[in-house]
Order: structure tokens, then sequence, then C-alpha cells
């Protein structure tokens, strides 16, 4: 399916309609679903969460969400990105693993995105990884969606740029600030 059809099909689901709805998911998940695979792949923490489960409670809370102003696909899977980083979050939270010194490391943000590892076991502190991101929304909320997009979206940072209403260069220059900026912040989480 075209970007523009997954466009259309979000500008009727917003008004209501049923049938743009089922398309829209048929669309639209199979991809939810390979976001969520990637997830769960790059962490073995997840082990006892499925990607059907995460892609199933992740378009819920779009479905929620229809009122929003999706734009277009990028617009939609960046609102996938947010609310996969709410689920994620919540999943670790109920399993107990907010406790500080849970036995988490910190990994180094540059090993999040290495295409070339498939898993990084449990070493990633997310709730770490999202409390950096809180704090640097506080201070640049827009280096801070960058980070988002980067980690949970799946999106390349052309599409990313175009969410972003930005170049690339400057989503380069945010992520490498970002990268750095958590890096230091988190620095104490290293074990």
């Amino acid at each position: 399916m075209t970007d523009t059809s997954i466009t259309q099909l979000l500008s009727r689901w917003r008004t209501g309609d049923r049938d743009a709805e089922t398309a829209l998911i048929e669309a639209v998940y199979p991809i939810l679903r390979q976001i969520a695979h990637a997830q769960i792949r790059r962490n073995s923490g997840f082990a006892t969460l499925q990607a059907t489960e995460l892609a199933n409670e992740a378009f819920e809370k779009i479905r929620g969400l229809q009122a929003l102003e999706l734009r277009d696909r990028d617009h939609f899977f960046a609102m996938a990105a947010t609310v996969i980083r709410r689920v994620l979050i919540d999943y670790i939270r109920e399993r107990g693993a907010e406790k500080r010194g849970g036995g988490l490391k910190f990994v180094d943000m540059s090993e999040l995105l290495d295409e070339h590892a498939t898993t990084l076991d449990d070493t990633v502190d997310w709730l770490a990884v999202d409390q950096g991101l809180v704090d640097l929304e506080r201070r640049d909320p827009e280096v801070a969606r960058v980070v988002e997009l980067k980690l949970f979206s799946g999106l390349s940072a052309d599409q990313i740029a175009t969410v972003c209403n930005s170049s690339v260069a400057t989503v380069g220059r945010q992520w490498r600030f970002a990268r750095t900026w958590l890096a230091r912040r988190l620095g104490g989480s290293r074990a």
C-alpha cells in the first residue's frame, strides 16, 4: 500500500469511517508488528512479551487517539513510536524492573542503533533511557523527539526529518547531540 493510500485512510478513519479503519489495520498492522518484533529482538529483557501483543496493544492505544491530526503515514508511525515506548516502559514497570540497582546496566546510545547487533540482552536500563528522554524533552523537545523516533519507530532518517519538519542534516546533528547528552546524563547508570 502506498503512502498516499495510508494518508487517505487516516483521513477517512478520523471521520469515523469503519471501512477505512479495517483497511488501515490491514495496511499498518504488519508494519507495527515488524517494529514491535525489532524492539523485542533488540532486548531479550522483553522475552516474555510477544511482538503480536505489543503491536495489538499499541494499535489499541492508537485507536483511542483517533481524533489526533495524523497527516500521513510517517506521522502515524511517529505516534506509534510514542505509544510503543509507553507500552514497553509500562511493561518493564509491571515486571518490577524499576528498582534502582536492579542489575540493569546502561548501554551506549550508539549500541542501541547498531544495525549489526541483533540483541542487547538484559543490559539496557530502559527506565533510565526513558527518564533521560523525559529530561531531554524538558530541555529540547525536538531533539528528544528525534531520539524517540530513532529508537522506537522504525522510520528512516528521511522520514524522521519529514515528521519533524526538518532536514536530514539537522536530524543527524540532533541525534549526535542527543547521544552525547544522554551518555553524560546516564553515565551514572553504568555498572
